[in-house]
């Protein structure tokens, strides 16, 4: 979020608020969220996995709502979130998963089911919030 400011900040310099506040409005931000803090960050380290719950890691959606929220305070509209995929069907995730026949990973597809669900009803909510956001 600091380096998009300073590029609001210099884009402000260069073309001056008015047709920078254009700009940003009307420009498309794509935000993906959850595969690499699910993969990579939880179910790959042990320590982590031991500590918390998958449940706990779905704060990540609290913390995506907080980002969107600063994003629409800073000018974004038009916002797309990108969920999670079903994880557990990757290649890698199948791959890992020879000893199974390299089935999909069912425990991970379900956890990206319910995270996703979670982002469904923070879009809901934001977009009552926060009038003139376009979800996409």
């Amino acid at each position: 979020m600091e380096y998009y400011k300073e590029y609001q900040a210099t884009l402000r310099g260069y073309i001056g608020n008015a047709k920078a506040n254009k700009v940003l409005g009307e420009a498309l931000y794509l935000i993906s969220i959850g595969t690499n803090d699910f993969l990579e960050n939880y179910y790959i380290l042990p320590k982590r996995s031991s500590e918390y719950s998958v449940e706990d890691q779905i704060f990540l959606a609290g913390i995506a709502e907080n980002f969107i929220t600063e994003l629409y305070q800073l000018g974004a509209r038009k916002i797309c979130i990108s969920g999670l995929p079903p994880m557990g069907c990757l290649p890698l995730e199948r791959t890992t998963n020879m000893f199974n026949g390299s089935d999909c990973v069912e425990e991970y597809n379900d956890v990206a089911k319910d995270f996703n669900g979670q982002l469904q009803e923070m879009v809901m909510k934001l977009n009552k919030e926060h009038p003139g956001i376009k979800p996409l």
